[in-house]
């Protein structure tokens, strides 16, 4: 009997111990400094993103801004914590990691390229999420900007993922306004009054576009240059929302098509 009561004082003295000790109170507020820095920096992501959030056009979570202000609110979280409940000296540690950053840096020179250059194209207003851009090849609506890569959408829903220091070096045509669907066409009109073919191809587009989506701005045909192969077009139309840009640019291109090259003899000939 003496010997449980002796085994449960000793229990009891090293719970007690342990209890006031400086080392459980010191993780104690360290889980409550984390459990905050993990809140705030909930919210304040959500909070830049309505802020950021141009025209109904909602950021990813991966945007470059919304993940640098996370990564800052978690680092300084992380830093505080390590002061204030267990002494870390911030300062030696944010000059070792400065060394080693720069060595890692050599290492990394494509990767820190594309994050420059996102933060340039994010900061300077070059392209946001909503934006309609060309760039080379590629065209199609900006869907974000991450801390590597710029993410545009073509109107055959094709993501393509175009580095950040190729956005911020080489050359970029923006389109405004960003809902407006563009298509290059070939016709030749053997004669025919040029003006009046393109208001009846305009007249056909609008027909078939209204099916599928609301135009902001009906269809429009623009000559942009005359070559071997005919009469080079360029049909232009606004939508209201650009959602629709791929089924509304088929069931245009449907309608025009039979004025294309290949097939004016024929409609002339009726």
């Amino acid at each position: 009997m003496e010997d449980t009561m002796n085994g449960v004082e000793e229990t009891y003295n090293l719970l007690q111990k342990i209890a006031t000790s400086d080392l459980l109170w010191g993780l104690l507020i360290a889980v409550i400094i984390l459990v905050i820095t993990a809140i705030v920096a909930h919210y304040a992501r959500k909070l830049i993103t309505k802020l950021l959030s141009r025209d109904g056009v909602e950021l990813p979570s991966s945007s470059i801004l919304i993940n640098i202000a996370y990564t800052v609110i978690w680092a300084s979280g992380i830093a505080f914590m390590l002061s204030f409940c267990f002494n870390v000296d911030i300062n030696g540690l944010i000059a070792a990691l400065g060394v080693g950053g720069i060595a890692l840096s050599l290492g990394l020179q494509d990767t820190l390229k594309n994050l420059i250059g996102g933060l340039m194209v994010t900061i300077l207003g070059i392209v946001q999420p909503g934006d309609h851009v060309i760039v080379g090849s590629v065209e199609g609506i900006v869907q974000d900007v991450t801390w590597r890569q710029t993410v545009v959408k073509d109107y055959e829903n094709t993501i393509h993922l175009i580095p950040n220091a190729t956005i911020n070096s080489s050359g970029i045509s923006k389109v405004e306004p960003s809902f407006i669907v563009s298509s290059t066409l070939v016709i030749n009109n053997d004669g025919r009054d040029i003006d009046e073919l393109l208001h009846e191809m305009e007249e056909k587009a609008k027909q078939a576009v209204e099916k599928i989506a609301p135009l902001a701005k009906d269809p429009w045909m623009l000559v942009t240059q005359i070559g071997e192969l005919g009469i080079y077009v360029k049909m232009r139309f606004i939508l209201e929302d650009n959602k629709f840009a791929r089924e509304a640019r088929d069931a245009a291109l449907r309608a025009v098509a039979p004025y294309t090259r290949n097939n004016a003899k024929e409609m002339l000939h009726e």
